[in-house]
Protein backbone atom coordinates (compact mmCIF):
# COMPACT_ATOMS: atom_id res chain seq x y z
CA UNK A 1 0.00 0.00 0.00
CA UNK A 2 1.44 3.39 -0.86
CA UNK A 3 1.81 5.96 1.40
CA UNK A 4 0.65 9.65 0.61
CA UNK A 5 2.29 12.07 3.45
CA UNK A 6 0.48 14.50 5.31
CA UNK A 7 0.84 18.37 5.81
CA UNK A 8 1.95 17.60 9.18
CA UNK A 9 4.56 14.96 8.03
CA UNK A 10 5.51 17.14 5.24
CA UNK A 11 6.25 20.24 8.02
CA UNK A 12 8.64 17.28 9.30
CA UNK A 13 9.98 16.19 6.19
CA UNK A 14 10.96 19.23 4.68
CA UNK A 15 13.11 20.02 7.25
CA UNK A 16 17.00 20.16 6.19
CA UNK A 17 18.96 18.57 8.73
CA UNK A 18 17.66 15.09 10.92
CA UNK A 19 18.03 17.07 14.01
CA UNK A 20 15.79 19.70 13.25
CA UNK A 21 13.38 17.12 12.28
CA UNK A 22 13.36 14.95 15.48
CA UNK A 23 12.41 18.98 17.01
CA UNK A 24 9.72 19.58 14.53
CA UNK A 25 8.23 15.93 15.25
CA UNK A 26 8.04 16.50 19.13
CA UNK A 27 6.41 19.96 18.12
CA UNK A 28 3.74 18.55 15.30
CA UNK A 29 2.68 15.70 18.41
CA UNK A 30 2.19 18.19 20.93
CA UNK A 31 0.48 20.66 19.11
CA UNK A 32 -3.20 20.81 17.47
CA UNK A 33 -3.51 17.97 15.32
CA UNK A 34 -0.74 15.70 17.23
CA UNK A 35 -0.78 13.21 19.96
CA UNK A 36 -3.48 13.25 23.07
CA UNK A 37 -0.63 11.55 25.10
CA UNK A 38 2.36 13.41 23.97
CA UNK A 39 0.30 16.54 24.70
CA UNK A 40 -0.40 15.56 28.27
CA UNK A 41 3.04 14.73 29.18
CA UNK A 42 4.86 17.28 31.47
CA UNK A 43 8.60 17.39 32.98
CA UNK A 44 7.23 15.15 36.09
CA UNK A 45 5.86 12.77 33.76
CA UNK A 46 8.87 11.94 31.72
CA UNK A 47 11.40 11.82 34.31
CA UNK A 48 10.84 8.21 34.26
CA UNK A 49 10.85 7.80 31.15
CA UNK A 50 14.29 9.47 30.44
CA UNK A 51 16.08 7.48 32.78
CA UNK A 52 14.85 3.97 31.19
CA UNK A 53 16.27 5.42 27.85
CA UNK A 54 19.67 6.50 28.95
CA UNK A 55 19.98 2.64 30.51
CA UNK A 56 18.35 1.69 27.16
CA UNK A 57 21.79 3.45 25.67
CA UNK A 58 24.02 2.28 28.14
CA UNK A 59 22.85 -1.56 27.74
CA UNK A 60 23.68 -1.19 24.11
CA UNK A 61 27.01 0.31 24.32
CA UNK A 62 28.03 -2.19 26.71
CA UNK A 63 27.06 -4.82 24.01
CA UNK A 64 28.93 -3.43 21.76
CA UNK A 65 25.14 -3.45 19.74
CA UNK A 66 25.25 -1.04 17.02
CA UNK A 67 22.31 -1.06 15.52
CA UNK A 68 20.68 -0.72 19.36
CA UNK A 69 22.99 1.92 19.71
CA UNK A 70 21.22 3.68 16.97
CA UNK A 71 17.74 3.33 17.62
CA UNK A 72 18.14 3.85 21.72
CA UNK A 73 20.65 7.23 21.09
CA UNK A 74 17.52 7.98 19.06
CA UNK A 75 14.83 7.63 21.37
CA UNK A 76 17.02 9.12 23.98
CA UNK A 77 17.31 12.70 21.48
CA UNK A 78 13.67 12.30 21.13
CA UNK A 79 12.60 12.01 24.58
CA UNK A 80 15.12 15.03 25.77
CA UNK A 81 13.65 17.07 22.94
CA UNK A 82 10.08 16.39 24.36
CA UNK A 83 11.16 16.96 27.86
CA UNK A 84 13.10 20.61 26.79
CA UNK A 85 9.78 21.19 25.02
CA UNK A 86 7.54 20.21 27.83
CA UNK A 87 9.84 22.39 30.01
CA UNK A 88 9.29 25.38 28.06
CA UNK A 89 5.46 24.88 28.40
CA UNK A 90 5.94 24.81 32.30
CA UNK A 91 7.95 28.40 31.92
CA UNK A 92 10.99 26.16 33.45
CA UNK A 93 12.81 27.16 30.31
CA UNK A 94 12.53 26.78 26.54
CA UNK A 95 14.72 24.67 24.11
CA UNK A 96 16.25 27.87 23.19
CA UNK A 97 17.09 29.28 26.65
CA UNK A 98 18.78 25.96 27.23
CA UNK A 99 20.79 25.75 23.70
CA UNK A 100 21.70 28.95 24.48
CA UNK A 101 23.32 28.68 27.77
CA UNK A 102 25.21 25.43 27.20
CA UNK A 103 26.88 26.52 24.28
CA UNK A 104 28.06 30.30 26.08
CA UNK A 105 28.92 27.23 29.27
CA UNK A 106 30.76 24.88 27.20
CA UNK A 107 32.58 28.02 25.00
CA UNK A 108 33.88 29.43 28.19
CA UNK A 109 35.05 26.04 29.79
CA UNK A 110 37.34 25.84 26.48
CA UNK A 111 39.45 28.83 26.23
CA UNK A 112 42.46 26.74 24.97
CA UNK A 113 39.68 26.13 21.85
CA UNK A 114 38.19 29.16 21.73
CA UNK A 115 40.65 31.63 22.94
CA UNK A 116 44.34 32.23 23.06
CA UNK A 117 45.05 29.87 25.26
CA UNK A 118 46.73 27.20 23.20
CA UNK A 119 46.27 23.67 23.08
CA UNK A 120 45.81 21.32 26.05
CA UNK A 121 46.58 17.62 26.68
CA UNK A 122 43.56 15.84 28.44
CA UNK A 123 44.45 16.16 31.85
CA UNK A 124 45.16 19.34 30.79
CA UNK A 125 41.99 20.34 29.63
CA UNK A 126 40.18 18.69 32.34
CA UNK A 127 42.18 20.45 35.03
CA UNK A 128 41.00 23.60 33.74
CA UNK A 129 37.34 22.79 32.93
CA UNK A 130 37.27 22.28 37.01
CA UNK A 131 39.17 24.94 37.61
CA UNK A 132 36.31 27.29 35.73
CA UNK A 133 33.70 25.20 36.67
CA UNK A 134 34.83 26.10 40.40
CA UNK A 135 35.62 29.82 39.47
CA UNK A 136 31.71 29.94 38.19
CA UNK A 137 30.24 28.53 41.80
CA UNK A 138 32.45 30.68 44.08
CA UNK A 139 30.31 34.00 43.71
CA UNK A 140 31.93 35.29 46.79
CA UNK A 141 28.97 34.95 48.89
CA UNK A 142 30.68 32.20 51.23
CA UNK A 143 34.22 32.61 52.90
CA UNK A 144 34.36 28.42 52.01
CA UNK A 145 35.85 28.56 48.23
CA UNK A 146 33.44 26.35 46.02
CA UNK A 147 34.24 22.30 45.85
CA UNK A 148 35.68 21.31 43.02
CA UNK A 149 33.61 18.03 43.96
CA UNK A 150 29.96 19.36 43.17
CA UNK A 151 27.47 17.44 44.68
CA UNK A 152 26.01 14.24 42.25
CA UNK A 153 22.38 13.52 41.54
CA UNK A 154 20.59 11.85 44.62
CA UNK A 155 19.03 9.33 41.86
CA UNK A 156 22.86 8.21 40.60
CA UNK A 157 24.19 4.89 41.48
CA UNK A 158 26.35 4.85 43.67
CA UNK A 159 29.51 3.27 41.80
CA UNK A 160 29.38 5.70 38.96
CA UNK A 161 29.19 8.58 41.43
CA UNK A 162 32.29 7.25 43.14
CA UNK A 163 33.79 7.00 39.72
CA UNK A 164 33.14 10.74 39.16
CA UNK A 165 34.22 12.35 42.24
CA UNK A 166 37.73 10.41 41.78
CA UNK A 167 37.41 11.98 38.15
CA UNK A 168 36.83 15.03 39.71
CA UNK A 169 39.59 14.91 42.04
CA UNK A 170 41.82 13.33 39.67
CA UNK A 171 41.32 16.57 37.80
CA UNK A 172 42.82 19.18 39.81
CA UNK A 173 45.84 16.25 40.75
CA UNK A 174 44.76 14.97 43.91
CA UNK A 175 45.54 11.11 42.37
CA UNK A 176 48.46 8.89 42.71
CA UNK A 177 50.91 9.26 40.14
CA UNK A 178 50.41 5.57 38.82
CA UNK A 179 47.53 3.22 38.28
CA UNK A 180 49.94 0.34 40.57
CA UNK A 181 49.60 2.17 43.10
CA UNK A 182 46.10 3.12 42.67
CA UNK A 183 46.03 -0.85 42.51
CA UNK A 184 48.33 -1.28 45.95
CA UNK A 185 45.83 1.18 47.54
CA UNK A 186 42.81 -1.37 46.98
CA UNK A 187 45.12 -4.16 48.06
CA UNK A 188 45.60 -2.23 50.96
CA UNK A 189 41.75 -1.94 51.49
CA UNK A 190 40.94 -5.26 51.23
CA UNK A 191 43.58 -6.25 53.72
CA UNK A 192 42.01 -3.68 56.33
CA UNK A 193 38.53 -5.28 55.49
CA UNK A 194 40.16 -8.86 56.27
CA UNK A 195 41.56 -7.84 59.20
CA UNK A 196 38.18 -6.06 60.56
CA UNK A 197 36.82 -9.68 59.75
CA UNK A 198 39.46 -11.30 61.85
CA UNK A 199 38.59 -9.37 64.57
CA UNK A 200 35.15 -9.79 64.69
CA UNK A 201 34.09 -6.04 64.21
CA UNK A 202 30.74 -4.68 64.12
CA UNK A 203 28.93 -4.37 61.19
CA UNK A 204 29.12 -0.50 60.51
CA UNK A 205 33.01 -1.09 60.77
CA UNK A 206 32.76 -3.69 57.84
CA UNK A 207 30.25 -1.27 56.22
CA UNK A 208 32.82 1.46 56.51
CA UNK A 209 36.26 -1.33 55.17
CA UNK A 210 33.77 -2.54 52.22
CA UNK A 211 32.91 0.79 50.88
CA UNK A 212 36.91 1.85 50.93
CA UNK A 213 37.40 -1.50 48.52
CA UNK A 214 34.28 -0.63 46.36
CA UNK A 215 35.59 2.93 46.10
CA UNK A 216 39.55 1.88 45.28
CA UNK A 217 37.78 0.05 42.75
CA UNK A 218 35.69 2.44 41.10
CA UNK A 219 38.75 4.54 40.95
CA UNK A 220 41.10 2.19 39.31
CA UNK A 221 38.14 2.05 36.28
CA UNK A 222 39.12 5.74 36.27
CA UNK A 223 42.69 4.70 35.47
CA UNK A 224 41.72 2.24 32.93
CA UNK A 225 39.35 4.59 31.59
CA UNK A 226 36.64 1.66 32.21
CA UNK A 227 33.43 2.63 33.49
CA UNK A 228 32.95 0.22 36.75
CA UNK A 229 29.26 -0.20 36.65
CA UNK A 230 29.37 -1.15 33.06
CA UNK A 231 31.83 -3.74 34.07
CA UNK A 232 29.57 -4.73 36.80
CA UNK A 233 26.62 -5.31 34.95
CA UNK A 234 28.67 -7.29 32.16
CA UNK A 235 30.19 -9.60 34.99
CA UNK A 236 26.82 -9.65 36.65
CA UNK A 237 24.96 -10.74 33.58
CA UNK A 238 28.25 -14.02 33.08
CA UNK A 239 27.23 -14.69 36.28
CA UNK A 240 23.86 -15.23 35.53
CA UNK A 241 24.48 -16.96 32.90
CA UNK A 242 26.69 -19.30 33.98
CA UNK A 243 24.48 -20.34 37.07
CA UNK A 244 21.51 -20.55 35.11
CA UNK A 245 23.97 -23.84 32.96
CA UNK A 246 23.90 -24.97 36.71
CA UNK A 247 20.60 -24.91 37.20
CA UNK A 248 19.42 -26.26 33.28
CA UNK A 249 22.43 -29.14 34.33
CA UNK A 250 20.95 -30.04 37.52
CA UNK A 251 17.39 -29.96 36.51
CA UNK A 252 17.89 -32.32 33.65
CA UNK A 253 18.94 -34.78 36.75
CA UNK A 254 16.04 -33.87 38.52
CA UNK A 255 17.67 -31.92 41.13
CA UNK A 256 18.35 -28.63 42.11
CA UNK A 257 21.02 -26.16 43.58
CA UNK A 258 19.64 -26.97 47.08
CA UNK A 259 19.80 -30.64 46.92
CA UNK A 260 23.46 -30.33 45.45
CA UNK A 261 26.43 -29.70 46.87
CA UNK A 262 28.96 -26.79 46.03
CA UNK A 263 31.36 -29.28 44.76
CA UNK A 264 29.22 -30.22 42.08
CA UNK A 265 27.61 -26.68 41.22
CA UNK A 266 31.15 -25.73 41.49
CA UNK A 267 31.89 -28.63 38.41
CA UNK A 268 29.05 -27.61 36.35
CA UNK A 269 29.70 -23.71 37.01
CA UNK A 270 33.84 -25.25 35.29
CA UNK A 271 31.67 -26.74 32.61
CA UNK A 272 29.78 -23.96 31.60
CA UNK A 273 32.65 -21.44 31.57
CA UNK A 274 34.89 -23.62 29.59
CA UNK A 275 31.57 -23.90 26.63
CA UNK A 276 31.89 -20.12 26.69
CA UNK A 277 35.62 -19.68 26.18
CA UNK A 278 35.55 -22.77 23.22
CA UNK A 279 37.36 -25.35 23.34
CA UNK A 280 40.76 -24.18 22.50
CA UNK A 281 40.61 -22.14 26.16
CA UNK A 282 38.85 -24.50 27.75
CA UNK A 283 41.69 -26.87 27.48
Amino acid sequence: MSHTPSDLEKRIREKDHPLLRVLELVRVLRGPGGCAWDREQTVATLTPYLQEEAAEVVDAVGDRDHPGFREEIGDLLFLVLLLAEAGGDENMGSLEDSSAAVVDKLVSRHPHVFGEGGSLETAGAKRQWEEIKQAEKDNGESDAPASALSARPASLNALTTAYRISEKAGAVGFQWPTVAEAVAKLKEETAELEQALTEGADANTLEDELGDVLYSVANIGRYLGIDPERALRGTTAKFMRRFRHVETRLHQENRTPGTSSLEEMSRLWDEAKGEEAGPEKAS
